[in-house]
């Protein structure tokens, strides 16, 4: 590792354990850290968000077993259930594998959360893209749960005919940021797939920045 590949760690870093970023710094830092196949969390968010391609090697056979569980939905058999691309711990795992092997110590559950939650927020907007066209099947979008705040895949599929969206969790965070509402007993995810969030500092403290999330008064 060069010297200035050095300096860059140590701000991120230092950044991370004051929890005083943003999700432009988790940007900065998967751009200067997730280089190196060996750090496959890292390796599987930078590519994602920078190809902004679900086709992208480190995350295409996760979209496209996706699009096939979807796919057969209606046709009689058992269900298959889609896990998330990273757990929290997968998540935890692997950045502080990452500064742990670079000289650092390990981050606290709280800026974990804070860089996930950021990474939610960077991965909006992405299209999903499936079959030998690559055709656009569904896209990526934001999602708040009383309990949780989500990046949300949506996927279009024929049942009976008609065409009906499928929505499925990617990556969650716990829900420490905004007070929302529950609008159901299952507590099912507002969707934002038309309305982009950013997720800024305030006094230490990351704020979702868009006025649609239904709260709890």
């Amino acid at each position: 590792m060069d010297i200035k590949h050095k300096q860059l760690n140590a701000y991120y870093y230092n950044r991370f354990a004051q929890r005083n970023f943003d999700e432009k710094d988790v940007l900065g830092f998967l751009s200067a850290a997730g280089a190196h196949p060996q750090f496959e969390v890292l390796f599987a968010l930078t590519e994602l968000v920078t190809t902004r391609n679900t086709n992208a090697d480190s995350v295409k056979a996760y979209f496209n077993r996706a699009h096939d569980v979807i796919s057969r939905l209606g046709s009689g058999g058992p269900k298959e259930k889609i896990e998330v691309l990273f757990s929290f711990k997968e998540i935890r795992n692997g950045i502080n594998h990452y500064f742990t092997e670079n000289g650092f110590g390990k981050l606290e559950i709280g800026a974990i959360s804070d860089i996930l939650l950021c990474c939610i927020s960077l991965l909006q907007g992405i299209t999903i893209q499936a079959g030998k066209n690559q055709r656009i099947v569904g896209n990526l979008c934001f999602g708040a749960s009383h309990k949780e705040l989500l990046l949300m895949g949506t996927i279009k599929t024929m049942v009976r005919g008609r065409s009906v969206p499928v929505t499925f969790p990617i990556l969650a965070v716990k829900n420490d940021y905004e007070n929302v509402q529950k609008q159901d007993d299952a507590d099912s995810p507002y969707l934002f797939e038309t309305t982009i969030a950013e997720i800024v500092t305030d006094e230490g403290k990351l704020i979702v920045t868009f006025p649609e999330i239904p709260s709890e008064s």
